[in-house]
């Protein structure tokens, strides 16, 4: 039986098609860039319409996309979409659709990555063999934004409960932090600061936007570069990956404006891991996150995670993991899938 997955979100809407042989088998995929559609309903028909005879079509549909969703509907703003349950299944001929966020189907991808899919950033010392409780897990990834996940997952059963964790208020711990957050507020015109505005490839940019207005940093060759760019979706993404680039090249500067964003990343990982107190696991997903494994396994990341007072030495023992997988969100997206069509729960692998 195939399974249609999709991964969608404001730059580009991924499709994939999956089939079920002891492990999930991607059989066929294409990349949409997303403002050139009027509709996800287009997409997906002009992507099943195109498919081979020889590829069946999908009976079960799990749609993960960057946004908010309750009901089964969901409004991506960027793009001026809305989409629906029950209104995909008759545009698009497929019985059995569901549409979650894209951090959650991280979630129900945990118990189907291979090795080759994440690395370990920190091994495990809290766990118990004797625990019995559900498997507790976190999942956090800067992208355009912060998107964070929570769930429960035991050899039957995985439950998602899905996070706006990311719009979480942003609390600098230092003087360059809270010289950056009164910066941002006066900026961006806001009062309140949310920690994706720190935490994600915009956050990035911000940090570059603020650490450039410097006396030493006025003739740095990215100032003109930053002020001339538009505030896209599409632009920010490419000035982060411009940032890292210059850091990775040695720009003193730009190294600092890294440090800066990792350090608080780590911190926002460690608050996260906290709340949720997920022994089993804290993973970081997202698609810069491969781009990052170095990082995330520095001092300054992981100091930054433990420094949590009288539950550092708790942190310092969780299980830390890091998603290289680039596809991983239509990877979880086809395990959602899965679950919905197998009646077998036995075939989640741990």
């Amino acid at each position: 039986m195939n399974l249609l997955a999709a991964d969608v979100g404001g730059t580009k809407t991924l499709l994939g098609i999956y089939e079920f042989k002891q492990k999930l088998n991607l059989i066929n995929s294409k990349s949409y860039k997303s403002k050139e559609w009027d509709g996800l309903d287009l997409i997906l028909n002009h992507y099943l319409s195109n498919l081979s005879s020889k590829i069946s079509q999908p009976k079960y549909a799990c749609i993960g996309l960057a946004g908010y969703v309750s009901n089964g509907s969901a409004e991506l703003t960027n793009l001026g979409w809305k989409i629906n349950e029950e209104l995909l299944k008759q545009e698009i001929g497929v019985e059995n659709i569901t549409i979650i966020n894209d951090f959650s189907c991280l979630i129900y991808a945990i118990p189907f990555l291979e090795k080759s899919q994440y690395e370990i950033i920190q091994y495990s010392k809290n766990k118990d063999p004797k625990n019995i409780t559900p498997n507790i897990y976190a999942i956090l990834g800067a992208g355009t934004g912060l998107g964070v996940a929570r769930g429960l997952i035991t050899s039957t059963e995985i439950k998602v409960l899905p996070s706006e964790g990311g719009h979480r208020e942003f609390a600098p711990r230092n003087d360059s932090e809270w010289e950056l957050s009164k910066w941002l507020k006066i900026n961006l015109g806001l009062k309140r600061l949310s920690i994706e505005r720190i935490v994600s490839g915009t956050g990035l940019v911000n940090i570059a936007r603020w650490r450039l207005t410097k006396e030493d940093a006025k003739f740095h060759p990215l100032n003109r570069l930053i002020k001339s760019t538009s505030s896209t979706i599409d632009t920010k993404t490419d000035l982060a990956e411009t940032i890292n680039k210059s850091a990775e090249e040695g720009d003193p500067v730009m190294r600092e404006v890294l440090d800066i964003w990792i350090s608080a990343y780590g911190s926002a990982a460690g608050d996260i891991a906290l709340q949720e107190l997920c022994n089993d696991g804290l993973w970081i997903g997202g698609g810069p996150a491969a781009r990052h494994i170095d990082n995330f396994k520095s001092e300054s990341f992981l100091k930054s995670l433990r420094n949590k007072g009288r539950f550092s030495n708790y942190l310092e023992g969780i299980p830390v993991m890091a998603i290289t997988d680039r596809n991983c969100g239509l990877f979880g997206a086809a395990c959602k899938a899965h679950l919905m069509a197998c009646r077998m729960p036995n075939l989640l692998r741990r």
